[in-house]
């Protein structure tokens, strides 16, 4: 059985598919009251509880061997922030898995953690990478840069916008990869001996600049590459200017201006020879990321998509949850 974290998320449902693809037993860590009903098609199993709950991880892993840890905060919220689910939650869910017995934990931790400084979204997850090595269990650390998809996600701006802000240096090196080919190295490395016990920058088959993976995404899709720029000191500046607003605001703007600013830049070739998988071409990848919507847009997934609908997939044990917490499941059918 194989535990994955952030199951919900970008990079989370592409690793739950692509477990499944091949016919792995997959069980999802999950919020209460998360939307999840996008998973349902897979026969994938559900465990709903929390990272910030270190009770309900223990729970969670029960028979689990390997884990998949795709957690993460994009804009924190006054509940869900940086340190209490990238550091903290990532802590508890380690050792929860060293006391459990895993066999081996994937950890997806993200370029920049080493030169993000103080800025919470790199400084909580270096903190989780330090908390794993120092674990014990056996581990694989991921860090990707950016993915085709934020490009992507820029694009429809400009499709809907006109034009977009394009964040950062636009003459920083990245190399995008697409999401569901990071699911295919996270899938890998759960049993790759050349990947144990190591920490390795990732990323798609070409390097380019922020500004021409950007351009090449628009073109690819039929549309102007039409951007205004804000150079990273003007987005610490914009930080700053936030903080009335609130530390959310602040940090992610603190954040964006390092994701699009530091170099990512990886050997495509050499990414091929260790994990053995090829990577998907980046026109390529652009065409497919900005057609390939999130099923969380789609209005009526939740009606024509869901495949089943019974509340059988969730386990808990026997006496360690009250009547009142169980989550009330997917909607009842309507037909």
């Amino acid at each position: 059985m194989i535990l994955v974290t952030g199951a919900t998320g970008r990079l989370g449902h592409q690793v739950v598919r692509v477990l499944r693809s091949v016919g792995l037993d997959v069980r999802c860590l999950v919020r209460k009251g998360s939307e999840y009903f996008w998973l349902n098609d897979t026969g994938s199993g559900y465990f709903f509880g929390d990272l910030r709950d270190p009770a309900s991880i223990g729970r969670a892993l029960r028979d689990v061997k390997q884990v998949i840890a795709c957690h993460g905060v994009r804009v924190e919220r006054t509940d869900n922030d940086h340190r209490r689910v990238n550091a903290e939650g990532s802590v508890a869910l380690f050792e929860a898995a060293k006391a459990r017995g895993v066999e081996h934990l994937v950890y997806v931790s993200c370029a920049g953690v080493e030169n993000g400084g103080d800025v919470p979204a790199f400084s909580s997850k270096r903190a989780a990478e330090e908390a794993l090595v120092a674990s014990g269990l056996s581990y694989t650390i991921l860090r990707p840069g950016l993915f085709v998809e934020n490009f992507a996600d820029l694009a429809r701006r400009v499709e809907t916008n006109g034009n977009v802000f394009l964040p950062g240096a636009p003459d920083t090196a990245v190399s995008p990869i697409l999401a569901r080919d990071l699911a295919l190295l996270a899938m890998a490395s759960i049993d790759l001996e050349a990947v144990k016990n190591r920490t390795l920058a990732v990323g798609g088959p070409e390097t380019l600049t922020v500004r021409t993976a950007f351009e090449r995404m628009c073109a690819a899709n039929g549309l102007p590459a039409a951007s205004w720029q804000m150079p990273p000191a003007g987005l610490r500046a914009l930080a700053a200017i936030s903080r009335p607003l609130g530390r959310r605001w602040t940090n992610h703007a603190r954040a964006l201006a390092v994701y699009f600013s530091q170099p990512s830049a990886v050997d495509g070739a050499e990414m091929t020879r260790v994990f053995g998988i090829p990577l998907t071409p980046y026109d390529e990848a652009c065409r497919g990321a900005f057609t390939l919507r999130h099923p969380s847009e789609d209005a009526t997934a939740r009606e024509e998509k869901v495949v089943h609908r019974q509340f059988t997939a969730t386990i808990y044990e026997p006496g360690t949850i009250a009547w009142d917490d169980l989550p009330a499941g997917p909607p009842p059918r309507r037909d």
